[in-house]
């Protein structure tokens, strides 16, 4: 694969120079021609394995040049003094004067020169050596040197072999310069020199500012060291040659079977993993919790690495790993243009190449959330003759006439009872009422309320409900608040149906305080406010209402207005439950038939969320190396049909 290198270093001003043993190698060697070329292949000499060996230590980056790697496969004369050529061309400026480097650079045997020297700027306009030579040396701040090395081969395929190439990159990329140096574009100053060596052309480069201290950061620098490579290989000459567009689209072809291989073995996975189950619960909880954003960035660390934790587990699937591996391959196919060492890779959960995966799983964890299932109560129970009676203040001793017509009345309403009569009871319980018996009134405004065995007559209703409640009793005063709550028989008042309702939980009235309850948690009639409406349904679950029971369940088990109590919530649902309640009995059905799906449906969307997104880079990966090139590859199969007459499809 052809590979662009780049050394970069600067200059402070001052430094102590190294190696001024080689400036007399530097002034011989140079310009020496030999015309006889057997001694190429001869065996290296002592002294040149002696240079080299200090070469190597002296500067030990040497290493990584392409004619060390020449040297290394065959040590000979010519491989020995390549290499020696190539390390002290890129470090003559550590080992003489400023000034006599950029001499060096653009003087020195196989330079291309456009006039008098090989020199060349961003400006274009002629460059007078010596006063650029002072100029460099005499600077007193940091001066940058950039060598930038192609392989023969690759320079000629790619267009790079020539000086007007190198001119053209260099001042194209500039602004990266410039930006990789952390200085304004006007502060900049570089000067560029083009060496065609025989087996590695590159070009040496000088930058320093005239304003503000340049600083390159290991960042900046892989980001202008990418500027280069893009713009370099998007020129590839490779593709202009059929062989090489049939592998590249075999390659593509294998590559997109090979990601769609693994995408079938994902697809036809079943998915159970405890350690992750109980991971996504601790984290559905701890999200509960978060007051904040439920978004990656703005969650506490302890919850930052448990998102991690759930990723690094479902990494360990192989089929993913697969996955990722081939995405990794990719992108290093891309880095290897240009770096010389590959980053070292690291897990997903840490890659912000995937960094939309976190935020994924954190959705997952919110959708455990069990949702919610509306209260009804249209069949909350009646309350019984006991209770009713009970609440009667007037003893049977004091007021036995009149409590003989409430019994006699009673048994007039008895559907089945041989004295069934409503007509004699609403005139007995009227009797019973005026002798000043308060649950018969109560009993006159339900039959008249309800037409039970009477002509319905919601006024004569109201009346009778409202002598009994001036009398404190709860019933009626319940009644009446459920009346006005609901405006269907009357006109809708929600003030006054909170008073009555609020009188009869003062008196005791169980029913009234589930209705409180259920108002102040919903807050569409009634003013908002939860811990009211917890006070009166626990005071009414006391008194056995399944419902009140129910209402809490939902309450802790969906963390309505409190905090979420699995435990408590599910003890009030099996109460309620055990007391009859089908909405109760329902939810706790629901409830574990969700625990048993969801956190399984929960991982499996994990798992195709990031097969897709891993799929998607993978191919993305691939496809960025070659899309580049369709189009030039296009442009010059036109070309070459044009010169050679052919007509165009």
């Amino acid at each position: 694969m052809a590979r662009l290198i780049v050394k970069w270093r600067y200059i402070k001003p001052g430094a102590p120079k190294q190696g001024e043993h080689y400036v007399d190698y530097i002034a011989t060697r140079a310009g020496v021609e030999i015309e006889d070329e057997k001694w190429k292949d001869e065996p290296a000499t002592k002294e040149q394995e002696k240079l080299v060996n200090r070469l190597i230590a002296d500067f030990p980056d040497c290493k990584d040049s392409f004619e060390y790697q020449d040297y290394l496969s065959a040590k000979t004369k010519y491989t020995a003094t390549e290499f020696i050529d190539k390390a002290i061309e890129e470090n003559v400026d550590r080992i003489g004067k400023k000034e006599n480097y950029i001499g060096y650079i653009a003087m020195r045997p196989r330079v291309e020169k456009s006039g008098a020297h090989g020199l060349f700027s961003y400006s274009g306009e002629p460059i007078k050596l010596s006063k650029v030579a002072k100029e460099v040396g005499n600077h007193d701040g940091i001066v940058w040197t950039t060598v930038i090395s192609l392989k023969r081969e690759d320079a000629a395929k790619l267009g790079y072999d020539n000086l007007p190439a190198w001119k053209t990159l260099l001042r194209a990329k500039s602004q990266d310069l410039a930006n990789a140096m952390g200085v304004s574009l006007t502060d900049m100053k570089w000067y560029a020199a083009f060496h065609n060596e025989s087996g590695h052309p590159h070009v040496h480069l000088v930058s320093y500012s005239i304003g503000k201290e340049p600083y390159m950061t290991r960042q900046g620098l892989e980001k202008l060291k990418a500027a280069y490579a893009h713009e370099i290989f998007k020129n590839n000459l490779y593709e202009i040659y059929e062989k090489q567009t049939e592998y590249r689209d075999e390659l593509r072809a294998e590559s997109k079977e090979k990601i769609a291989e693994i995408i079938r073995d994902i697809n036809g996975k079943k998915y159970e993993n405890e350690t992750i189950e109980l991971m996504l619960k601790t984290l559905a909880e701890k999200l509960q919790k978060h007051k904040g954003k439920k978004v990656y960035g703005y969650l506490p660390k302890d919850v930052k690495n448990l998102v991690n934790g759930v990723i690094d587990e479902l990494m360990r699937d192989s089929d993913l790993q697969k996955l990722y591996e081939l995405w990794y391959e990719q992108r290093e196919n891309v880095l290897k243009t240009y770096r010389d060492k590959m980053p070292a890779r690291m897990p997903l959960s840490a890659n912000e190449e995937f960094k939309s995966v976190r935020n994924a799983v954190i959705a997952e964890a919110m959708n455990l959330s069990f949702s919610e299932i509306s209260t009804v109560d249209e069949t909350l129970a009646e309350p019984t003759e006991k209770e009713i009676e009970k609440s009667e203040k007037k003893s049977r001793k004091d007021y036995k006439k009149a409590w003989q017509f409430y019994d006699w009345a009673k048994a007039c309403m008895d559907k089945n009872g041989e004295e069934y009569n409503p007509e004699l009871a609403a005139k007995l319980f009227t009797e019973a009422a005026n002798g000043g018996i308060t649950v018969a009134k109560y009993k006159l405004g339900k039959m008249f309320l309800n037409g039970d065995g009477v002509e319905k007559d919601i006024v004569k209703a109201v009346e009778w409900l409202k002598q009994a409640a001036l009398e404190e009793n709860e019933f009626a005063e319940y009644t009446l608040g459920r009346l006005y709550l609901k405006g269907a028989e009357v006109e809708k008042n929600d003030v006054v149906a909170e008073e009555y309702l609020l009188k009869a939980a003062k008196h005791g009235n169980k029913y009234a305080e589930y209705v409180l309850g259920k108002e102040y948690l919903h807050g569409e009639n009634f003013q908002k406010d939860v811990q009211k409406a917890i006070d009166y349904l626990k005071r009414s679950a006391g008194k056995d209402i399944d419902f009140a029971e129910y209402a809490l369940g939902r309450i802790y088990l969906f963390g309505l207005g409190v905090e979420k109590d699995l435990p408590l919530a599910m003890e009030y649902l099996r109460s309620a439950a055990a007391r009859g309640n089908e909405y109760a009995t329902e939810l706790i059905r629901q409830k574990e038939l969700f625990d048993k799906q969801s956190i399984s449906l929960c991982i499996s969307r994990l798992f195709k969320y990031l097969c897709g997104v891993l799929q998607e880079k993978a191919e993305a990966e691939f496809s960025a190396k070659i899309m580049r090139t369709d189009k030039k590859l296009r442009r010059r199969i036109a070309e070459k049909k044009q010169a050679q007459g052919l007509k165009l499809e």
